[in-house]
Order: C-alpha cells, then sequence, then structure tokens
C-alpha cells in the first residue's frame, strides 16, 4: 500500500450534488491532521533517532494522530504498514530517518493530539466506535461515488481513459469492503467481544474461540493490505486526485470523494490494525 501527498491541509471536502442541477452542492467535511513544523536544530537529530527510531508507526500514530499527516507527506503507510518499525519504514521508502524524526520531534512539541485517545478506548466501545462512524461512511458514501465515477468514465472515457479504470477499480474496492464489514459486523467483532469480556472478567476463553479469533485478525488484515492497495493504485490513476483543469463539476467532485474516501479508510484501518486487533493480541497473550 503506498501514500503519498504533499498538502498541507486539515480537512478534506466531500461535494455532493443535487439532482438535476450539476452546480448545485452540499459539503460533507473530514478533518484531517495538520502539522505545525519548524526546521529542528541539527545538534539534536541523534537523540531525536533514538527517541523514534526503533517506534511502530501504527504506536506513533496511536499516540498522536496528527503525526498521519507527517507519514502521508513521505509516503510512509502508517494504517496497514503500521506494524513496522520508523527505521524499517524509513528504509522502504527511501527517505531520511533524521527528516522524519525531527518532524515527528517538533509535532509533539508544538502540535500534540488533543483528540479522541483511542487506545484508552476497551475493545468494545472501539468496536462500538468503528461500526457507528467508519462502517457507516463507507456504507453511505459508496453508490454516490460509484455513480460520479460511472458518469465521469462514461462521458469523459475516451480522452481521459484513466476513468474508466478508476470506475472499476472502485467497484472492485467497494464490492471488497461491504463483504468485509459484514463479516466484521456479523462474526469478527462479536468473537472480539466476547473473548474480551472474559478475559476482563478473569474467564478463559475457550480453546477454539482464541484459536478462531487469530485466524480471523489474519485474514481482516490481508484484506485490508488488499483493500489498500485499490486506494493506492486510485491514487495514483488520478494522479494524486488532481483533476485536469478542464474537468467539469462532477469530474471535479468525483476525485474530492475519492481522496475523502481514502482519508477515512486510513483512519477507519488504523483503528483496526494498530489498535483493536493489537489490543486483543496482547489481551489473549496475557
Amino acid at each position: 500500500m503506498v501514500l503519498s501527498t504533499s498538502k498541507h491541509q486539515t480537512e478534506i471536502t466531500l461535494l455532493q450534488q443535487q439532482p438535476g442541477n450539476d452546480l448545485r452542492t452540499t459539503f460533507t467535511t473530514i478533518h484531517l491532521a495538520q502539522t505545525s513544523i519548524q526546521p529542528y536544530p541539527n545538534s539534536d537529530i541523534m537523540s531525536i533517532e533514538t527517541s523514534y527510531s526503533n517506534k511502530r508507526i501504527g504506536d506513533i500514530v496511536s499516540e498522536n494522530y496528527n503525526a498521519a499527516a507527517i507519514f502521508r507527506e513521505f509516503g510512509i503507510d502508517f494504517c496497514c504498514g503500521g506494524g513496522i518499525s520508523l527505521q524499517e519504514a524509513c528504509e522502504k521508502n527511501g527517505v531520511e530517518l533524521t527528516d522524519v524524526s525531527s518532524r515527528l520531534e517538533n509535532l509533539s512539541a508544538t502540535n500534540p493530539y488533543t483528540g479522541d485517545n483511542y487506545a484508552a478506548w476497551t475493545p468494545a466501545f472501539l468496536i462500538d466506535y468503528i461500526v457507528n462512524t467508519h462502517h457507516q461512511f463507507v456504507k453511505q458514501k459508496s453508490d454516490e461515488i460509484a455513480a460520479y465515477a460511472a458518469k465521469v468514465a462514461r462521458v469523459h472515457g475516451d480522452r481521459y481513459p484513466e476513468n474508466v479504470e478508476i470506475h472499476q477499480t472502485f467497484q472492485e474496492l467497494i464490492m471488497e469492503l461491504l463483504e468485509h464489514l459484514q463479516e466484521e459486523e456479523q462474526d469478527v467483532f462479536p468473537l472480539i467481544k466476547r473473548v474480551a469480556a472474559k478475559k476482563e472478567s478473569g474467564e478463559r476463553p475457550t480453546e477454539t474461540e482464541l484459536s478462531e479469533l487469530k485466524e480471523e485478525l489474519v485474514k481482516m488484515v490481508s484484506e485490508h493490505e488488499h483493500a489498500g492497495d485499490l486506494m493506492a493504485e486510485i491514487r495514483s490513476l488520478s494522479h494524486q486526485f488532481t483533476p485536469p483543469a478542464d474537468a467539469c463539476a462532477t469530474y471535479r467532485i468525483l476525485y474530492q470523494n475519492l481522496e475523502g474516501f481514502e482519508a477515512d479508510l486510513h483512519k477507519h484501518v488504523h483503528l483496526e490494525n494498530n489498535i483493536l486487533f493489537q489490543k486483543m493480541e496482547e489481551l489473549v497473550a496475557a
């Protein structure tokens, strides 16, 4: 999964056309992390490397979600790739560890995260939040974005053929995501809640429950990775969600919606892979 963007922005606006009028829009806003960046003295670089180089990417973002914006800028995958250290991630993406570390150090000093502390939530509470926020978002936006993608592919596909592939890839992504969400809501999340409740009450889960949980977590992570790959393909095909200069309103609306969809998906997967699933691995191992 590849993340890349050069934008420092506080939000992405999802535009929605009203029936019968391409120029009327309503807006839904997804707030993203904003970083306040200042140069960090070179004399402190070694101490920065010591404090961040061996930390997992997912843990860094869990402690301060504003770090997600820095990782996006450097093309570092913080959701599906959150299980590796910062040093490994920098080597994998060909970026300087000192550059990323200094930005993170400055972030912690100038822009501490003041939002929800997801890592402190119980598995059951976190699951309810994920379902009511991120699962609902996917279900509510999928048909709308797919309709925009179909229209742009039909009207502009000859001149800009990448939009035909964007439409096909988004259709594949949505089909897989909706099946994935259903499996989580009907099977995986109830299992997690059941195992967590037993552990918290001092009761030992059955070996069948533990074995099934381990298998399900591996499967969910794998499916997250494939969804991330499809989303990264859409980003690349859309030239980082940048429409051509002569793009019509529908064209621009589609690309803004796709960028917003990606932002929500990244946070969605981060909450599951790096917080919820890790909590359960630690709980089972205890």
